[in-house]
């Protein structure tokens, strides 16, 4: 362990912490989609969540990017890492890679902008949110094929759970329908209910 390059465990580690958040991103937003947590977890909170474990990932992304920069064994240059196909080792699979960041940008961007855009702002959100649900499979055929030892036992393992908590939270989210918008009643002289 003591003659592999930090550069070489610097790029793995940041590849797979950045996997693991997106993950993470993925199953929040599916579970503050169908609310199955209930009063668990309020659905600011996973909100919150959802877009600060979506702004982590992009960071340990942007990281795990600029390290192939300085890598002494393959150099890649900044349009050999953002243009997909270019890439002078595993074309395949790097492409794999800068193709599921270029699908995470524009929800991050225009989830920030949103609440200035009014409705458009909502309208052009929810479709490219759909984008977003691609990143996370292409980022797993990227680990695989990428990953120099995507195919150890960890790795593997990793790769299970993870695939099985999207897998779940996509289940919870077809079973568990979400909650429609509280519908008001007037309130009237005894009788205290005014939602339902």
């Amino acid at each position: 362990m003591a003659d592999l390059p930090w550069t070489w465990l610097a790029i793995r580690a940041s590849g797979i912490t950045a996997w693991g958040l997106l993950t993470a991103v993925v199953v929040w937003g599916i579970l503050l989609r169908t609310r199955v947590l209930g009063r668990l977890a309020p659905e600011i909170r996973l909100l919150d969540l959802h877009r600060w474990l979506g702004a982590i990932a992009l960071g340990f992304l942007a990281v795990h990017m600029a390290l192939l920069l300085v890598d002494p064994y393959i150099s890649f240059t900044v349009g050999q890492i953002l243009i997909p196909g270019t890439a002078p080792w595993q074309t395949v699979a790097v492409a794999l890679g800068s193709i599921a960041f270029w699908l995470m940008i524009p929800v991050s961007f225009l989830g920030r902008l949103r609440a200035r855009m009014g409705q458009a702002g909502n309208r052009w959100f929810k479709r490219v949110h759909l984008l977003a649900y691609a990143a996370w499979p292409i980022a797993t055929a990227h680990y695989v094929l990428a990953g120099t030892d995507a195919l150890a036992e960890w790795s593997v393992g990793l790769l299970f759970a993870g695939t099985g908590l999207v897998v779940m939270a996509l289940l919870a989210r077809g079973f568990v329908p979400a909650p429609g918008p509280q519908r008001q009643f007037p309130a009237t002289s005894g009788n205290s209910l005014t939602s339902a």
